[in-house]
């Protein structure tokens, strides 16, 4: 009798090492190239045999353009091209190329679970494919569906009302969504952004939709935004964005875990449940002491991301506002605080936040007085953050005392200090000495260097470990 057939359990290498990778089933390899970009999971078919129909279990199509990528678009596509192709013939084939690979498999393939396409400028002469992409995605989706769909990609506020831009009034050029969209039971998140929402006469039916994030969007009204929220009953993570006419948000019949609102300059009063709310984002001017009101136990929120676009620099009113404004975040345990148009004396009488252990600073870097009187007020900090942007350093600028930083959050509590694109200016250099010299328990700190010479660089990084006073401090410089 014949020995038996060794049963394959995996492909060698000319190394002897299995290929376990490949021995996974196909439904497990789709689910792991699916968070690979599109097309590098699609060139994964030229591996082997094996991987050649791996593409029809994936169940992400995702492919985006560069922001700025149109901004030839009159002069290439107008007067110098013969044939007048879509200026964003790239992406369009890319898309179609992704999806018409699925539909070669029949029915073989999963259910497409997620699509994302970005224009940075959609053209009118676009808007049949993304029809067709949008009837086939909703057609075919049958378990989960996640959408995101931006027609532009540009900073979010302009810093003019949202109503004078160019091509918001229907018919100016922006895609209108199918109403067929908003009765899409299997609709788990959803991001729209530039385009004209066109909402049903009838009942909106997205009973599973969790996520929802508006970017400028347009509406027969401006109650179109808030029809829209009140029609999600599982809703837990909601982001309006620069939309104009919107002046109510209210979401008190449903917890929402996250929570964001970015330049919305017409919006009055923001009224939410925060028993459950986790995540907090606000973009936008000092807002008045009634504009926000966090129903529930608004001291479980661990994380906060504050960012003022516009500030008046000589209103005590309005500096007294943003004081305000921040206490009722004292509870958070995560904070990031964009500065960039706060002036120093904005941070007189900053409140107290007990319970914070991360904080993070965003803009031009602070007057040393000015991060005293917020590092004073976080007496539990342990990683500190400073996200430093070019400054104006003023000449007459004096170095304070180190001992009046001997700051009971530096001494007994600092743990890790970061420091990104740190240039050496007279000004970062007094801080970092502050800082290093008082942090007497760090463990790790990390400094991001601006490019430069070597030499520079290395005469930076020899006199920043100077300055720690931590013995055991590991240090990082990038």
């Amino acid at each position: 009798m014949g020995s038996p057939q060794k049963k394959r359990v995996g492909v060698a290498s000319p190394s002897g090492n299995r290929d376990r990778l490949s021995e996974l089933p196909g439904f497990l390899l789709g689910r792991v190239l699916s968070f690979l970009p599109t097309k590098e999971a699609g060139r994964a078919a030229e591996l082997s045999r094996r991987w050649r129909h791996v593409f029809r279990n994936v169940h992400t199509v995702s492919f985006a353009e560069r922001q700025g990528a149109r901004a030839k678009d009159w002069t290439t596509f107008y007067y110098d091209a013969k044939e007048k192709k879509s200026c964003s013939h790239v992406l369009l084939d890319d898309v179609w190329n992704a999806l018409l690979c699925r539909r070669r498999c029949a029915r073989a393939h999963v259910p497409l679970h997620r699509l994302r396409v970005a224009f940075d400028d959609c053209h009118w002469w676009n808007e049949c494919h993304v029809d067709q992409w949008l009837a086939y995605v909703l057609r075919c989706s049958s378990q989960e569906l996640h959408l995101d769909l931006r027609f532009q990609l540009r900073p979010v506020c302009a810093r003019e009302p949202c109503g004078d831009r160019p091509g918001r009034r229907r018919g100016g050029g922006w895609y209108e969504m199918p109403t067929n969209l908003y009765s899409c039971v299997v609709l788990r998140s959803l991001r729209l952004s530039y385009c004209l929402l066109n909402l049903p006469e009838t009942a909106i039916n997205l009973p599973f939709l969790e996520t929802l994030h508006l970017t400028a969007v347009d509406g027969d009204s401006g109650t179109c935004v808030e029809r829209l929220i009140a029609s999600c009953p599982r809703l837990v993570d909601l982001t309006p964005e620069a939309d104009a006419g919107v002046e109510t948000v209210s979401v008190l019949d449903r917890r929402l875990r996250r929570f964001a609102l970015r330049c919305c300059h017409d919006v009055e009063s923001v009224d939410i449940d925060a028993s459950e709310l986790v995540s907090l984002d606000y973009c936008g001017p000092v807002p008045e002491e009634a504009f926000l009101s966090l129903h529930g136990a608004p001291a479980a929120i661990m994380s906060c991301t504050l960012n003022f676009c516009k500030v008046r620099s000589n209103d005590e009113a309005e500096f007294a506002r943003f004081r305000g404004f921040m206490g009722k975040f004292s509870g958070v345990k995560r904070l990031h605080l964009h500065h960039r148009r706060l002036p120093a004396r904005s941070f007189d009488g900053f409140p107290s936040f007990p319970n914070l252990t991360r904080l993070a600073l965003q803009g031009p870097l602070l007057s040393p007085d000015a991060a005293r009187q917020i590092l004073e007020q976080t007496p539990n900090l342990e990683i500190l953050s400073l996200f430093m942007e070019r400054s104006w350093v003023p000449d007459e600028l004096a170095a304070p005392d180190e001992s009046s930083f001997s700051i009971p959050c530096l001494q007994h509590r600092l743990k890790e200090i970061n420091m990104v694109h740190y240039e050496g200016d007279r000004l970062q250099r007094m801080m970092a000495r502050l800082l290093f010299r008082n942090a007497l328990l760090l463990e790790r700190f990390c400094v991001v260097l601006v490019k430069g010479p070597l030499v520079l660089q290395y005469a930076l990084k020899t006199e920043i470990e100077s300055w720690v006073a931590a013995a055991h401090a590991e240090p990082i410089f990038l």
